[in-house]
């Protein structure tokens, strides 16, 4: 048995009709579907305006510090107008670890120190914490002393192994500095 929303009961032979009829009177939602709509049209303007972006760097796969960007570790993204500073890449060095997938900004690089000319660069081990561009005081066996500059830091490859960074010596000394450094007859003083 129907009722009426008094709780008396609907007529039984003309029940069907009335409650046709009582839903045919009611409000459709015609204010939620011009909302949906006018979402929907906002969200789809929004996806078609033209938003400016320029081409930002970021890192193609992990750079560790101390390390020269190349062409391969720099993978270019858009990113919208004026939200980063483009930084300069060439000769720079990674200042800090940079994970892949990270945008490479100002803060995370330094450059590397040009090699002045008329001097040579050796093969030298240096600790971790040396950057391009620290002058250093070099010390030979016999108690001579040669001033330089990191050009390039000491690495250390996946397997723990580590190389020799370069390290830029006036001319008259690079002999004298390659024989004590192959030797390891070398001592490091290092600008404070």
């Amino acid at each position: 048995m129907a009722l009426n929303g008094s709780g008396v009961p609907l007529p039984t032979g003309s029940a069907g009709r009335y409650v046709r009829f009582v839903l045919l009177l009611s409000k459709p939602p015609y204010l939620r579907w011009a909302g949906a709509a006018a979402l929907v049209i906002a969200a789809l303007a929004w996806d078609v305006s033209a938003r400016a972006t320029e081409p930002y760097p970021f890192a193609a796969r992990s750079i560790h510090r101390g390390e020269t960007l190349d062409a391969d570790s720099v993978e270019w993204k858009a990113a919208p107008v004026g939200l980063l500073q483009i930084p300069d890449l060439d000769a720079a060095t990674a200042a800090v670890n940079i994970q892949q997938g990270e945008p490479i900004s100002i803060s995370a690089l330094r450059y590397t120190a040009a090699v002045p000319v008329g001097w040579w660069t050796v093969p030298i081990e240096l600790p971790p914490a040396v950057l391009p561009g620290t002058h250093v005081r070099i010390v030979l066996g016999g108690g001579d002393g040669v001033s330089g500059i990191v050009v390039e830091p000491s690495r250390e490859d996946s397997f723990g192994l580590r190389s020799a960074g370069l390290v830029a010596v006036p001319a008259h000394a690079a002999d004298a500095v390659g024989l004590a450094a192959g030797e390891g007859n070398i001592v490091l003083l290092f600008e404070p």
